[in-house]
């Protein structure tokens, strides 16, 4: 009988190998009869094109996967890069990320939408895979609304403008 290889093997934490990562920073919204949920997400990625499929991580501890699992929607808010306060808002504290402030609404639909992004998705969820302390959601995007603003990246555990990047031809 053999012994499985995550027996042999030591825990990895893999939040230090990802803090070299730059990727795009999202807010993730849904709502349902107990109120608002919300959460800042560097996990959407495009899954298909055809049908639209995109999926996100959403930690099996959040406050927003019951009513996002329950509801079947949530809309995906890739912030421009004027919104470090809005990332760092929604990755804190749950009950301060609904105040009344002018940096959301409810759209027609009932999902709250953040204003100033630099796109939208509006989905519907289609899947829900249980992976170690996590769903990953995998969802059709209904509608997409996008800007020509310029989006905000996470790295090394912060929130960046997207600088202009130089290349010379061919890569050299």
């Amino acid at each position: 009988m053999s012994t499985p290889l995550a027996d042999v093997l030591e825990p990895l934490d893999l939040r230090d190998a990802f803090r070299g990562a730059a990727a795009s920073t999202w807010v993730v919204t849904g709502s349902s009869t107990a109120g608002h949920v919300g959460f800042t997400a560097i996990s959407i990625v495009s899954v298909s094109v055809d049908p639209p499929l995109v999926s996100f991580n959403i930690s099996k501890t959040s406050s927003s996967l019951a009513p996002i699992s329950r509801s079947r929607r949530a809309a995906l808010h890739l912030l421009s890069d004027e919104q470090r306060s809005v990332a760092s808002r929604f990755a804190s504290d749950r009950d301060r990320r609904f105040i009344d402030d002018g940096t959301w609404s409810l759209d027609g639909g009932g999902l709250p939408q953040v204003h100033g992004v630099a796109a939208r998705l509006v989905t519907h969820l289609v899947d829900l895979v249980d992976v170690g302390d996590s769903f990953i959601a995998v969802a059709r995007v209904d509608t997409a609304d996008i800007t020509d603003r310029r989006p905000l990246v996470h790295h090394a555990g912060g929130y960046y403008p997207l600088t202009t990047l130089t290349t010379t031809p061919n890569g050299a």
